[in-house]
């Protein structure tokens, strides 16, 4: 389910009108208009061409277009919130990252981090500095 909000959002903050956006596409703004309703697919091309004329992620209108708000999380994991992702936030703006933002002041990769927490288990015991078996890095065999 395309996030149609976000970007009809990104068209009004850029000044742009979905006449504009089809122009520059190639598309006629019927197809433009239905494809941001959902009533057409968006094609990887058209995806990667609108990133480009809003200016955004291609990460980020990946996950619009799939309708995918709050990043990688599964089913089971904890939700995202804002006190979370304070770390997450500090080191962007350290790297000098000029990625869109959130209502909160936050990217998509701001928003993310951490999704992943708790997903996995190590068994104790397990020393994952050891070297792999040799074994299990063959893909084929020397014969």
């Amino acid at each position: 389910m395309i996030d149609s909000e976000w970007f009809y959002r990104q068209l009004d903050s850029k000044g742009r009108s979905l006449r504009d956006m089809a122009r520059a596409l190639g598309l006629d703004a019927s197809a433009v208009s239905r494809m941001l309703r959902g009533e057409r697919k968006m094609s990887a091309e058209e995806q990667d061409r609108i990133a480009d004329y809003l200016g955004a992620s291609l990460v980020e209108v990946a996950a619009r277009r799939r309708g995918e708000l709050s990043g990688f999380a599964e089913e089971g994991q904890e939700p995202f919130s804002a006190e979370t992702a304070t770390l997450g936030n500090s080191v962007s703006r350290r790297q000098g990252s000029a990625r869109s933002k959130d209502e909160l002041g936050l990217s998509f990769y701001d928003r993310v981090r951490g999704c992943m927490k708790g997903t996995m288990t190590i068994v104790p015991g397990v020393d994952l500095t050891e070297p792999a078996d040799p074994e299990w890095a063959k893909v084929y065999d020397d014969d």
